[in-house]
This record gives C-alpha cells, structure tokens and sequence, in this order.
C-alpha cells in the first residue's frame, strides 16, 4: 500500500509541475499595462478614414468638373467664333469655288477644335475613386444541426 501511496503522491507532484509549468507563459503573456484597442474604436478610427477619404473624393471630382466644364466652354467658343467667321466670309463669297474653300475651312477648324477638347478631357486623367464604406463585423450565430 505505501508503494501505490507513493505513486499518487509522485503522480500528484508531476501533474502539479506541468500545471504550473502551462500557466506560466500564459500569465507571462497577460500585460494589462497597455490597453488593447477595442473594435468599436477600431470601427470610429476606419470610420474617420473614410469620412476624410469621401471628402477629398468629392473635392476631386468638383475640381475635375470644373475643369471639364472651362475645357467646355472653350470649345462651344471656338465653335461659335469658326461659325461666325465662315457665315460672313460666305456673305461676301461670289463663286462656289470661294464657298468651298470656306465651308472646307470651317470643317477643318471643327476637327481641329474637337482634337483639342479630346485631349484636354485626356490629359484630366481618369476619374479618382472612390473610397470603399467599411462594414461592421456583425457576429453572427450558427445554429448548430
């Protein structure tokens, strides 16, 4: 009897060092001295972000508007001005050879102005994207089968 005795003690005392031994690193690990961030302020912070990101979004695009919209309004000028220009030089043209040479001039000012709008519309690059919403993590729950 003290033989087996022996061998719950011994048994005990080695169940009792690898608890201790397994607990260690665990309390090691365990700093409460930094506080950990939580996911609500994790959430306010992407939140923010994004907040900031939308509004340089919108800046962006109101400036290219009004980009697209000068390059706009100098073409439909230039338009105007080749129209009138070719309208009078027409009043005054007497032969169909004269007519020609006018209305050829007004269709190459026509291509030449739309060339220009196109690659000013080009050179504004493509349009900025825009930025993504974060979703809130939901936990959801499984029911188990």
């Amino acid at each position: 009897m003290a033989t087996n005795a022996r061998r719950v003690g011994i048994a005990t005392v080695i169940c009792a060092a690898l608890t201790i031994f397994t607990l260690n690193p665990a309390l090691a690990d365990d700093d409460r001295s930094k506080p950990k961030p939580s996911a609500k302020s994790e959430f306010k912070n992407v939140k923010e972000k994004f907040n900031f990101e939308k509004d340089a979004y919108k800046a962006a695009m109101m400036a290219r508007e009004e980009a697209r919209e000068k390059i706009n309004e100098i073409f439909k000028a230039t338009i105007k001005k080749a129209t009138a220009d070719s309208k009078i030089a027409l009043a005054s043209a007497t032969t169909a050879e004269q007519k020609l040479v006018i209305m050829n001039t007004l269709k190459n000012a026509r291509t030449a102005a739309v060339a220009i709008r196109d690659s000013a519309l080009a050179a504004l690059g493509s349009l900025p994207t825009p930025p993504v919403e974060p979703k809130k993590d939901e936990k959801r729950r499984t029911l188990a089968p």
